[in-house]
Parts: C-alpha cells; sequence; structure tokens
C-alpha cells in the first residue's frame, strides 16, 4: 500500500464528514460519544498504533492419489503475508472477513491483507471490511453504504469500534442473516487486527445511545458466534488473490481454515483455461470435523509449470456430502 493511496484514503473520509467545521470539532475531541465514555483514537485527526494480528498455519503432510503431479514436501513457513514498511519494521497479516456464498448459505471468508502497514492498518482493515473492497470478486460486505470507522479504541478490557451512519434498524432488503453477519465480520476483523483473540468488541455509534446496529442486539460488547455457525467451510489465507509467482521461487504455498466431515483437503491448481495444471493433491489429517482449524502452508512445486494465470482450488466435504470451496486467481510468471 504506498503513501500517495493511504492518503488519497484518509482524504475521502475527512471529506465524507460534512460541514468542514465538524471535522476540527471531532479532531479536538478527547473522548467518543456513545453508550460509554472511553479514550480511543479518532479516524479523522489521529494515529493509533495496535498489536499486530498473527495467523499462524500448522505444518501438515501431502499425499494422496494426485491425477497429474504429487505436491511436493511441505518446506519452510511461507513468508508472502509478512511485509516491511519504509521504517524496515515488518508487520503480520491483517484477516479481513467479507460474507461470500457456500451450499450452506452465506458465509464469512477471510481474506489475508500482507500489505497493511503497522500506521495504517486500523483504517485501511475496517475500511475494507464495511466497504465490501475485497480482493476476491466472489466476497462482499452488507454493511450499507456510507457506514465509516470514526473511532478506535484498544484497551485491556476490550475493543470499542465507533461508526457513523450505521442504521439502528434493519434497513429494508438487508436479510435477518446478512445483518448478524455484517456485525461478525465487523467484530472478527476488529480482532484481528487488535491480534488478541476473540476479546470483546463494543461496536457503538457516534453520537447516538443505541441498544442495536442494524437491528442486532449490541448491549453487550460481542465476541463472535461460534466459528461453526458463521465461518466458510473452507477458506484459504495464501495465495491471495491476484498473486503473481515467480517460477524462480520453485514453490507456491497455499494455506487457510475450515471444517470437514473426513479430515481431508483436495488442492487444485489450474490454468484458467483449462489447457494445464499446476498440481492436484489431497492434504490429509488436517482439518476436523468438529471444528475449524488451520492448515499449511503446504508447497506446490512449480518445476515445469509453464507461465500463465491458475486458480487455485481448495476443496472439502461437508457432513451432508456437498463439497465446498474457496478460489483464488494467481499469475504465474517466469
Amino acid at each position: 500500500m504506498n503513501d500517495q493511496l493511504i492518503r488519497d484514503l484518509l482524504h475521502e473520509v475527512a471529506d465524507d464528514m460534512e460541514p468542514a467545521d465538524r471535522l476540527d470539532a471531532i479532531r479536538a475531541a478527547t473522548a467518543p460519544a456513545g453508550r460509554r465514555t472511553r479514550r480511543g483514537w479518532w479516524v479523522a485527526g489521529g494515529a493509533g498504533l495496535v498489536a499486530a494480528s498473527v495467523v499462524t498455519a500448522l505444518a501438515v503432510t501431502t499425499g494422496g492419489a494426485p491425477q497429474t503431479r504429487e505436491p511436493d514436501p511441505v518446506g519452510p513457513a511461507s513468508t508472502a503475508g509478512t511485509t516491511a514498511t519504509d521504517g524496515g519494521t515488518k508487520t503480520d497479516p491483517v484477516a479481513v472477513y467479507f460474507v461470500g456464498d457456500t451450499a450452506s448459505g452465506p458465509r464469512l471468508f477471510s481474506e489475508l491483507r500482507p500489505e497493511i502497514d503497522a500506521d495504517s492498518r486500523v483504517l485501511l482493515a475496517i475500511h475494507a471490511a464495511l466497504g465490501g473492497d475485497a480482493l476476491d470478486p466472489d466476497y462482499r460486505s452488507p454493511w450499507p453504504e456510507g457506514v465509516v470507522l470514526r473511532q478506535w479504541s484498544d484497551r485491556p478490557d476490550g475493543i470499542t469500534v465507533t461508526l457513523e451512519g450505521a442504521p439502528v434498524k434493519r434497513p429494508a432488503g438487508l436479510s435477518e442473516e446478512d445483518a448478524r453477519l455484517a456485525l461478525e465480520q465487523l467484530v472478527r476483523t476488529a480482532q484481528s487486527v487488535s491480534g488478541r483473540g476473540k476479546v470483546p468488541v463494543d461496536v457503538q455509534i457516534e453520537q447516538q445511545v443505541t441498544d442495536t446496529i442494524l437491528g442486532v442486539p449490541t448491549t453487550a460488547p460481542l465476541t463472535g458466534s461460534p466459528d461453526r455457525d458463521v465461518l466458510a467451510p473452507v477458506s484459504l489465507s495464501e495465495p491471495f488473490e491476484g498473486q503473481v509467482v515467480d517460477k524462480d521461487e520453485k514453490v507456491l504455498y497455499v494455506s487457510g481454515q475450515g471444517i470437514t466431515s473426513n479430515n481431508r483437503l483436495r488442492i487444485t491448481i489450474d490454468r484458467v483455461d483449462g489447457t494445464d495444471s499446476a498440481g492436484d493433491g489431497t492434504i490429509k489429517g488436517v482439518l476436523r470435523p468438529d471444528r475449524h482449524t488451520t492448515f499449511g502452508p503446504a508447497g506446490f512445486g512449480l518445476a515445469g509449470v509453464d507461465p500463465g494465470e491458475y486458480v487455485v482450488v481448495a476443496a472439502v466435504r461437508s457432513a451432508d456430502g456437498t463439497t465446498e470451496t474457496d478460489t483464488r486467481r494467481i499469475t504465474i510468471v517466469d
């Protein structure tokens, strides 16, 4: 994320606030107005530092009966999700949550953002979640247009997220399920930015006292529903959508999280035009049938793979026998 893009985004958020003198007032404020009074970080006029989110990938073994090429043995942990800021400080990737369709209905998918630097990770991650700014075109956000982050506070007892423009009642056309997923999406993204696990997230509306947002009760801070109730059966963390992979790196790493009935995950890497395959194999014993777990990074060799556009598909079998998938499009270059 370059400096000019960050500046443009900050100006965009500030420009949404009218009249202009209101922006000055907010910059001068020291505490949010909402159900509770807490000191925090104002998006419009301050800078906040939060703990980095750590997404842990477990080492696995690869096996099965691939149709084209057996996956290479798992190599060292991938560094694709770690970036250095201008000052050389490395930051861990942030998981931004979006809604996508599955055979079981809409569920949450996590999308890693390795390009978010330490100084702007709060603003950019929450902005992306609220606005549906997903890299993967299959993902979306149920939040109505115009909802923006106005304050962020990360304290030992939990996180406070103050929004502007969020409806108290559920808008017409927004289903009850999507409204619930919208709050889950925001809560889990905030927890990822904080990096402290499932800490309570107090979601408020600026200058309002309310017990609901989008019609969902928010009287008490939210920690998130059980994973199996809201998360997609399988969700890829890496590669990320649109990633460019150099053949000279020799290995493509695949990781993510999910739940399956048979503890098996199938990975295929095929050309978009269907003319070639870069990998096809089964990762065994990595996903449990009782709860979501992480898998990878599993390495797939790139030796002999022709450059081009490819789609990485992670597939699991659900308890009802249906197959659930998540995909990433990548480009392999010489």
